[in-house]
């Protein structure tokens, strides 16, 4: 399959594919390789519905096939649509010849961790928009109402208590102040994700401290122990080697913490020693997770193990995500409801001093 270096580079950063289509290709080429179809015919009936870049995809596919190529080697060209854990499935599925099983597994691994993340996503989303909208509040509150409070209380020579004060000191510096507020608020914001993305020390210490965090880090960690287990059950049930299993399942976790703990368990096996070492090392890793891996290890029964693991954690994840949304709505309205009070309390405050001045 010649194609130029542009095509390279854009097949290999292609992203317009949405994650949907992804789950619905998988399912397409489940369905039909189960049902006896072959897989190049498989191929050219999916090319007649593909749009896009899928479209693109399928045809590069189905070329590669006819030159002689296996399924398999299309991943160097589409590496944002097909992971390591994919390619080693679909790989070992060719050479044992239950691709179609190795299509059924990518496709339910697929729409369980997008279902996942989903549901993460949704929980996540109202805390943030809460948040914004308290701000704009704010914002809005001491670019518009408070001033205009301030200047009635000082057309009727009202003293103004502490809290009133305060409020109106706050607002005068956002009038001031807004356009260097919104400056330095877009440039630590770019600052920081530019650090998080390319300096790894960084990223490494805001990991740990995602992992610290009450109500996210145990969603964040229970999560990455259940792909990570997901990823090597996949594997070593396809009949990938043990080393070979841990390497491409560690590339494709995000937690750096987890990374350096895997990385550490690769040099162990390479030297004659157990997984779960390493993991009893690491003190954020639950300990019946290290116990059941141990377990795993001692009985041979591996790809077991990592499978009840990854049902155990994803089931965990479930439940904290569950807490976080109950706990999530009294702590926005808490923090909405405190800052509407404290600006309404100043107000108030203010209104009593005019009358008592008056009635003096």
């Amino acid at each position: 399959m010649k194609k130029t270096a542009f095509a390279h580079f854009m097949r290999n950063n292609v992203r317009s594919i949405s994650p949907k289509n992804r789950i619905n290709f998988f399912r397409q080429m489940a369905i039909l390789t189960k049902a006896g179809v072959s897989l190049l015919d498989t191929l050219k009936l999916l090319k007649k519905s593909a749009r896009g870049h899928l479209k693109q995809l399928v045809t590069d596919i189905v070329e590669n096939i006819e030159q002689g190529n296996n399924f398999s080697t299309i991943g160097k060209y589409y590496v944002k649509f097909f992971d390591k854990t994919m390619l080693s499935m679909i790989k070992a599925g060719e050479n044992s010849g239950t691709l179609p099983d190795s299509m059924q597994q990518i496709y339910e691994n697929l729409k369980r961790s997008s279902e996942f993340s989903r549901k993460i996503k949704g929980a996540m989303i109202m805390p943030i928009i809460t948040f914004v909208l308290a701000i704009g509040v704010v914002f809005f509150m001491a670019l518009h109402v408070i001033p205009s409070f301030s200047e009635f209380l000082s057309s009727m020579g009202a003293d103004m208590p502490a809290l009133t004060q305060a409020i109106v000191t706050f607002s005068d510096f956002v009038i001031a102040k807004w356009k260097n507020i919104l400056t330095y608020s877009i440039v630590v914001i770019v600052t920081f994700m530019a650090a998080y993305k390319f300096i790894i020390p960084f990223k490494n210490m805001m990991h740990h401290i995602f992992l610290k965090t009450p109500l996210i880090g145990p969603i964040i960690l229970y999560s990455t122990l259940s792909n990570f287990s997901n990823s090597m059950s996949r594997l070593l049930g396809s009949g990938v080697g043990v080393i070979d299993s841990i390497q491409i399942s560690n590339e494709s976790s995000k937690l750096l913490p987890l990374r350096k703990v895997v990385n550490r368990a690769i040099k162990i096996v390479t030297s004659g020693g157990d997984i779960s070492t390493s993991f009893y090392e690491a003190r954020f890793i639950p300990p019946i997770f290290c116990d059941l891996l141990k377990s795993g290890e001692m009985s041979g029964t591996l790809d077991n193990t990592f499978k009840h693991l990854s049902e155990i954690y994803r089931e965990e994840a479930d439940h904290k995500v569950s807490a976080l949304q109950v706990a999530i709505q009294p702590i926005m309205t808490i923090l909405i409801g405190g800052i509407v009070g404290v600006v309404a309390g100043g107000l108030i405050l203010g209104m009593v001093a005019l009358w008592a001045g008056q009635g003096s």
